[in-house]
């Protein structure tokens, strides 16, 4: 992470709280929740933060206006217990976690879940037995900084899936599924673009979607993503009721054809609002369907505000959505 000047940390600290207070002068109706629901993040947003003071990362997050956050790691903290504490001392819930959900290795990982009071254990879907961990990076790291990062570290982990490996996931989510509904949590499968690598005339999203249990496996779609892919998130959401149960809200800007998580060409993330991504008519599509949560989840770099000034903004900016 690059470091700042003391100036350069208090004009940016100011400017976060500048945007958050700037809530309370607005009228009530001009920052309806959309969908009816608090506006949550994920905390990877603001990895860098949490990596340096998560206790402080959290209380500005909070005073954002943030009542809801999703876990990308601990940060700076020990375990999930002190991260679960710095939430409740700040008035956040914390519903849903992204963790390494390995077949061999989920006793530990529902266990922080439990910890910090989740009712969803979540994660990538490749990630459960595809990758080992996600590496850690600089937010301010390019898009093709981010993806050779990642492609090195995961062994070519976000490349599209081939027949035979959506057919070895499914079986493999059913698993974790069950595993997950017996330790009292549900799971929920987060998407990228190699979800939708063609299968049978379909994307292998529908795959996964049809040959997985429903009292098992519920799907959190990552708007971002599923519409690099070239989809909508409202077309699936109606195809398949009641199993998709929370949103990442996340925004690009203007990218080239043939796009995606982890090819030669990867967008770039930006802010809510100020991307291609038309969150009005999201929303509009889903509205009533059965969302139950919904985080902010940007990508760098950011080089157009720190990390934690991007979170404000896009708070604000969906709070102005109604």
């Amino acid at each position: 992470m690059n470091s700042i000047t003391r100036r350069q940390f208090l004009s940016r600290t100011g400017t976060v709280a500048a945007l958050a207070a700037s809530a309370a002068v607005l009228p009530r109706w001009a920052f309806a929740d959309p969908l009816g629901l608090p506006i949550g993040i994920q905390l990877y947003v603001v990895g860098a933060d949490m990596q340096k003071d998560a206790a402080a990362a959290v209380k500005q997050i909070a005073a954002i206006g943030y009542k809801e956050v999703e876990t990308a790691g601990f940060g700076s903290l020990k375990n999930a217990k002190e991260l679960r504490k710095a939430f409740d001392d700040n008035g956040l819930k914390c519903p849903s976690a992204h963790l390494p959900l390995k077949l061999d290795d989920l006793n530990a990982s529902f266990d922080d879940a439990h910890a910090l009071g989740c009712t969803y254990a979540t994660s990538s879907v490749p990630q459960m037995w595809l990758a080992p961990p996600m590496p850690a990076m600089d937010p301010n790291m390019t898009a093709d900084q981010r993806r050779e990062a990642i492609n090195k570290a995961r062994g070519g982990m976000l490349a599209p899936l081939t027949d035979d490996k959506f057919k070895a996931l499914a079986e493999d989510m059913n698993k974790v599924g069950a595993a997950a509904k017996a330790a009292g949590l549900k799971f929920c499968a987060h998407n990228h673009t190699m979800e939708f690598a063609m299968m049978d005339g379909k994307p292998g999203y529908d795959y996964l979607i049809t040959h997985t249990d429903k009292d098992l496996v519920t799907f959190e779609i990552d708007c971002g993503w599923m519409t690099v892919a070239g989809y909508k998130p409202a077309d699936f959401i109606a195809r398949y009721p009641g199993r998709i149960k929370m949103l990442h809200i996340k925004d690009f800007l203007p990218y080239l054809k043939g796009a995606s998580t982890g090819g030669p060409i990867r967008p770039e993330g930006s802010e809510i609002g100020k991307g291609v991504v038309d969150y009005k008519a999201i929303f509009a599509g889903v509205k009533g369907k059965g969302i139950q949560h919904i985080f902010v989840e940007q990508e760098g770099p950011y080089s157009r505000m720190p990390a934690m000034e991007a979170a404000a903004f896009d708070y604000k900016y969906l709070h102005s959505l109604s």
